[in-house]
């Protein structure tokens, strides 16, 4: 199925048998919109994401880097902010790679989304629901719940930045990239998301057994009741931050289409409606 919209074919996904897929809307993924934006051309788009591409890559190895050689080097990837971090790093550069392809072909068509593997693109839709949505929970619990303990132990120049970079500059970075660009947002993938914090929390119960260690001291079940009321609380909070990023993006939507907010919303609905 194809519709042209602002000159782009936005050729979606071929319709998937599984019922759990429609329901959840992978296979209403339209690759052209990963590559391509509302406000600027596809060339000028990509100048964007090389940066952001470039920044994250320094980032990361200068974390894990300076995470080594302070000892921490085992720990690194227990964090969820790490992992948050390393998520948007990999849909930056998957994203890249599919925008330079996309733009080598001529007329431009998303052939590298279109001809591999279906399950690919569902994970890619998974990934890109994470990073927006987990790109605002670590900022916000950093800053109002475990920033204090940096604060009072100190820290240097180079560990602010590391420390601002995956705690703050990673929401700008984000929303760059989530501004410009056209992918739609699916309500049911806060099922999704719910799920991969479960499992990061199964990941910390793991590295508690195997090494006697919380990650993060809310999760310490030694707190008693206060420790269920902490998951609950971090539960409630990625479900409303889910909704504002999926009001993020109608807004963009909104003013770039021009859509008053039913008609939006309703052909959301309806797309989902035949795919049940």
């Amino acid at each position: 199925m194809a519709k042209r919209t602002n000159n782009y074919e936005d050729q979606r996904l071929q319709e998937s048998n599984s019922k759990i897929i429609r329901w959840f809307g992978f296979d209403q993924f339209v690759p052209e919109q990963a590559v391509t934006s509302y406000w600027v051309s596809s060339k000028t788009f990509l100048l964007i994401r090389v940066p952001i591409l470039l920044y994250t890559t320094i980032v990361i190895w200068t974390d894990l880097g300076v995470s080594a050689a302070e000892g921490g080097g085992s720990r690194f990837f227990g964090y969820f902010t790490t992992l948050t971090f390393v998520g948007l790093h990999a849909y930056i550069v998957t994203s890249v790679v599919h925008h330079v392809r996309y733009l080598m072909q001529s007329p431009h068509r998303p052939s590298s989304f279109l001809d591999q593997p279906a399950w690919i693109n569902y994970l890619y839709v998974w990934l890109y629901h994470t990073v927006v949505t987990f790109n605002i929970v670590t900022p916000v619990v950093y800053w109002s719940l475990l920033a204090g303990t940096m604060l009072e132990d100190g820290a240097t120049p180079l560990n602010w930045w590391l420390t601002g970079s995956v705690h703050a500059v990673s929401f700008f970075l984000m929303m760059t990239d989530m501004i410009f660009g056209r992918v739609k947002f699916f309500i049911r993938q806060v099922i999704t998301v719910l799920c991969t914090v479960i499992l990061y929390m199964f990941l910390s119960f793991i590295i508690h057994a195997s090494t006697g260690w919380w990650v993060y001291p809310f999760l310490d079940w030694s707190n008693g009741r206060f420790t269920a009321l902490w998951y609950f609380a971090v539960a409630i909070g990625i479900v409303v931050i889910f909704f504002i990023q999926f009001f993020f993006h109608w807004l963009r939507d909104r003013i770039a289409l021009g859509k008053p907010r039913s008609s939006t919303l309703d052909s959301e609905a309806n797309d989902i409606q035949e795919k049940d």
